[in-house]
């Protein structure tokens, strides 16, 4: 016997070329704000032109917020909110990649909400106050890998504090999301394959939370780990390869989404979060692959036969004298043939061994370990740190 729990209410366009149908769709409103990242690459690549010419032909004004920072920050949303209500906006367009579409997810709450956007922080300093409702969401995505067209998630960093959250609450399912994998062939290299390591991630952590309890979340993360093992290579390979792109994108921004808003991910998405609040500079992806094998090679022992199961997926036979450790020379395979590790080290990114105990103390006290399934312990962090350092 099996169960199923299951709330996604955001409508999906997907696939390559259907870019062209927000001139059409039905929107949630008359007026957009739309969120892209301050390097101006949407203006550049001439995507952010095709979406305002798209929005004109819809009959739907706009107004344009450019100043999204790599990793979203709560003043950049409250500058984004108060442009919003200044400009008279009743909806939010996230343009770009999760950075962009997390400011538009943040800004719709605080286009409804009053105060700052960590009165409603569920964790750390967060006063964790109700949210009554939020605007409309529309995502356009330029990559795949977050999930965040398709969740009810928002990761968003408070500077004062060096917290990096997460917002969970359904009213910021996107109302509507476009996912049209030709917009992710100028997607670069690097982030591509930081992107994808994200996917295989929530994918694999899901399936590992979900204990095959809810029988979607396991279906749809088996169907996305085999996609992200065949296709990232190959997409990392050749950027314009459109059929890998595309798979990319409906095991990032589809099955992983699903799962993610059915399920929750592990402490390997907390420990990362928490470096990347920690350094700004450093892309999710990237501090995700910083800890991965270390983290897995630790934790495989709590859960083996679910960690070989994930191996299994992957096409890595499992060994009855190593318990679980499947998924992990399933992970160092994908790393090894993509060639992601030579893209980052901790001492590049400037993080010390004299940062250590700020991550796992941060990571646990003021971020709190959002996974019940087994414990992990400051010191366990501090050593997870101390054997990716290089």
């Amino acid at each position: 016997m099996f169960t199923i729990d299951a709330y996604i209410p955001a409508r999906v366009i997907f696939g390559a070329g259907r870019l062209k149908e927000l001139g059409s769709v039905s929107l949630p409103g008359k007026k957009a704000l739309i969120c892209v990242t301050q390097d101006g690459l949407m203006e550049k690549l001439g995507i952010q032109k095709r979406v305002t010419d798209l929005l004109k032909e819809n009959g739907t004004e706009y107004v344009v917020f450019d100043r999204v920072q790599p990793n979203p920050t709560q003043s950049g949303v409250m500058d984004a909110a108060a442009l919003a209500e200044k400009e008279n906006c009743d909806f939010v367009i996230g343009l770009g990649g999760g950075s962009s579409v997390d400011t538009a997810k943040a800004t719709a709450i605080m286009m409804k909400n009053p105060g700052i956007l960590w009165d409603y922080a569920q964790t750390g300093t967060g006063k964790n106050l109700p949210v009554s409702c939020a605007a409309p969401i529309v995502t356009i995505s330029t990559t795949c890998g977050t999930g965040t067209e398709t969740d009810p998630y928002c990761v968003i960093t408070n500077e004062e504090t060096k917290e990096k959250l997460d917002f969970a609450m359904d009213q910021i399912f996107p109302a509507l999301s476009v996912i049209d994998p030709e917009l992710m062939c100028s997607l670069p290299h690097k982030l591509t394959l930081y992107q994808g390591f994200d996917a295989l991630f929530h994918l694999a952590e899901c399936y590992i939370t979900n204990e095959h309890q809810n029988h979607l979340v396991d279906l749809y993360a088996v169907d996305g780990i085999k996609m992200v093992a065949h296709n990232l290579p190959l997409a990392a390979k050749d950027g314009n390869n459109l059929e890998a792109r595309t798979c990319m994108c409906y095991a990032a921004d589809i099955l992983a989404g699903y799962t993610q808003a059915m399920c929750s991910t592990t402490s390997h998405h907390i420990i990362a979060q928490t470096i990347g609040g920690q350094f700004p500079a450093i892309v999710h992806g990237e501090s995700l692959l910083m800890i991965a094998e270390s983290y897995y090679k630790k934790v495989k022992h709590l859960r083996p036969a679910l960690l070989d199961e994930l191996g299994e997926v992957c096409g890595v036979r499992r060994d009855s004298k190593d318990p679980g450790q499947g998924f992990v020379t399933a992970l160092k395979q994908l790393m090894d043939v993509t060639g992601v590790r030579e893209l980052y080290s901790m001492t590049d990114e400037g993080i010390t061994e004299a940062d250590f105990q700020t991550i796992a103390d941060v990571t646990v006290d003021n971020t709190g370990i959002a996974f019940e399934k087994y414990e992990i312990t400051k010191a366990d962090i501090i050593q997870i740190l101390e054997e990716s350092y290089r």
